[in-house]
């Protein structure tokens, strides 16, 4: 795990080979640009690469469902042609469904009602239809006398009633407010619909031949952005007379490279190392394996250049945590057998690869702790079985609970400060972190050790600790008195923190309280699935069935979020609280855009 050492690099050219080396810098790849002018209101006249319009386009063809062979050759491309194409298939067919199941609702309306036209007022002696929907037990409400009414159509729970009379009956007369069925009759309603059907599968196989573009479309904007980025970039560089400066940072392996690049563009190339009053960009790199540590690090706070990376021990910890709140291995097992059928839509990407990976180990510590804990779908394993034996961790003994969780909480707390003690570069910075590990550990061996030697150390250790952080509270000389209450000012203010640890400890209990939580409702789902086979003989076994499945998918839905909710929230909240002292800006490499499909 490291922070990339970066090098500030300066490409100095004539200024009509500025295009050209910007051009060549962004094949390159691998320069995070520094600004040395300011031009706030000439980048905001820069237009974003791509336009809106053909990215909605993009987006349209590739979420079709059927996908035609991809056309690679440019020159038979005409970018606005199939744009506007696109966008009025697009448009047709949202116009389409929409009418399609307008169309739908209609039928199932007017069905009920059978097949009928409105005659002309003069046949029928000047009446007119009226309509009602009447449930079945206000029937008898209805006062037939003097009334022309047919019940035309009758299901379990409504009757379908058609009233003949010149004008509307008075309200009180029927026992519900009349339905307007409307003018068009049953059978033109089914035409209708079967031409707007048609109609909707030639716009999709519309759009399915407009998808053969989707590569060439994909490059064109790729190339749009890439044009609009180098734009930008030109009007970030230094500008004097015929000499333009490009600056940038750099890794600091790749001087040599960098160096060979300024060489072939005819630039001068100037290296710089970081001084104290640059604030360089972070560039994390680890082992692949755990890779992923890094996104979920800059998804909430990039650590400073000056910093350390903390993605492994944040990997980690994460995957810990995760397990203890789902907490069964039924649960993770699933979980394996979905990303195995699924693989392969991971595979596209390095980030859908290093995702994958995370969400396997994942699976595997849910499987871990709902063997440790002795949860199966909520299935308690039979006593004296192999899987009893193996339940290690009583999740229903609140107390033993406490004293594991409250132990993760400070075991995690002191590792970021042990961490941090390690990075600084000061007396009281390096000092204060391992204070505030002796107070967390005096604090954990009070709580577990009462009654034994740990129930006098700890407290002595709470305090020694105490007094470390007040002591080395600040950096400050003490050379006057004004410096020295100053410097006990710095140190009483240090030790309010005590509050700031007593708390974060004790966040670590919602590892406990959702995991119990989880394992609480898998059982509930369980017995209230037993109690309906029981009640209702024979389809109560289907019932059952339907509510384990129900009811044990949406524990596993509100475990996956409370898991990567609270289990990324004590990472980036508790640990980087007490481990990280600054946060950096992510390291941003000006290159071309890759086209991915």
């Amino acid at each position: 795990m490291s922070i990339v050492p970066l090098v500030k690099v300066s490409l100095i050219g004539v200024l009509d080979d500025k295009d050209t080396v910007l051009e060549a810098t962004q094949r390159f790849g691998a320069l995070h640009l520094i600004p040395l002018a300011s031009a706030q209101k000439e980048l905001e006249a820069v237009p974003p690469g791509g336009g809106r319009e053909a990215v909605e386009a993009l987006r349209w063809l590739v979420a079709c469902p059927s996908q035609r062979r991809p056309v690679t050759d440019p020159d038979r491309f005409d970018l606005e042609s199939v744009v506007v194409q696109t966008r009025k298939n697009r448009s047709a067919m949202k116009d389409c469904e929409d009418l399609v199941a307008k169309l739908d609702r209609r039928i199932q309306d007017v069905e009920p009602w059978g097949e009928f036209s409105f005659s002309d007022l003069a046949e029928i002696g000047d009446n007119r239809l009226w309509f009602y929907v009447v449930p079945l037990a206000k029937l008898s409400n209805i006062d037939t006398s003097g009334k022309v009414l047919e019940i035309v159509h009758k299901d379990r729970y409504r009757a379908y009633i058609v009233l003949l009379a010149p004008e509307e009956p008075p309200v009180g007369a029927m026992p519900v407010p009349r339905v307007h069925v409307g003018a068009e009759s049953l059978s033109t309603l089914k035409h209708s619909y079967e031409e707007a059907v048609i109609d909707l599968e030639e716009l999709q196989l519309e759009r399915q031949a407009l998808t053969k573009w989707r590569y060439v479309l994909a490059r064109n904007l790729a190339a749009a952005r890439d044009h609009s980025a180098r734009r930008r970039a030109a009007l970030e560089t230094a500008d004097t007379d015929r000499v333009f400066v490009l600056q940038a940072w750099a890794r600091h392996d790749r001087i040599a490279t960098v160096r060979d690049l300024a060489g072939q563009l005819g630039v001068a190339a100037l290296f710089d190392e970081v001084s104290e009053n640059d604030a360089p960009p972070t560039l994390l790199e680890n082992d692949p394996s755990v890779a992923a540590g890094e996104d979920l690090v800059e998804f909430y706070q990039t650590p400073g250049y000056r910093d350390w990376d903390p993605s492994p021990v944040v990997y980690v910890s994460f995957i810990v945590f995760f397990g203890m709140i789902m907490t069964d291995a039924g649960y993770g097992l699933l979980l394996l057998l979905l990303l195995f059928l699924f693989r392969k839509r991971f595979a596209g990407s390095a980030l859908g690869r290093r995702m994958f990976s995370m969400s396997v180990w994942l699976s595997v510590s849910t499987a871990a702790f709902g063997v440790a804990t002795g949860s199966y779908f909520g299935v308690e394993p039979p006593e004296g079985s192999f899987l009893a034996h193996l339940n290690v961790l009583p999740l229903k003994n609140v107390d033993a609970m406490m004293k594991i969780t409250l132990t993760i909480g400070v075991l995690h707390v002191v590792l970021a400060n042990l961490m941090r003690a390690c990075h600084e570069k000061t007396l009281s910075g390096r000092l204060q972190p391992v204070g505030w590990c002796l107070v967390a550990l005096g604090g954990l061996a009070t709580f577990l050790g009462q009654g034994t030697l740990l129930d006098k150390a700890g407290p002595a250790a709470v305090i020694v600790g105490l007094l470390v952080v007040g002591i080395f509270g600040s950096d400050r000389k003490v050379n006057s008195l004004k410096a020295g209450v100053l410097r006990v000012f710095d140190g009483l203010t240090s030790l309010a923190r005590f509050i700031n640890m007593f708390s974060d400890v004790l966040s670590y209990m919602r590892l406990f309280a959702l995991g119990l939580a989880a394992a609480s409702l898998g059982e509930t789902i369980n017995t209230l699935s037993g109690q309906l086979n029981d009640a209702v003989p024979g389809v109560g076994i289907l019932i059952a069935i339907l509510v384990l499945a129900v009811g044990h998918a949406i524990n596993i839905g509100l475990g996956l979020i409370a898991g990567c909710v609270h289990g990324l929230r004590l990472n980036v909240i508790e640990f980087f609280n007490w481990g990280l002292k600054d946060e950096g800006t992510p390291f941003r490499p000006f290159r071309k855009e890759e086209t991915r499909l």
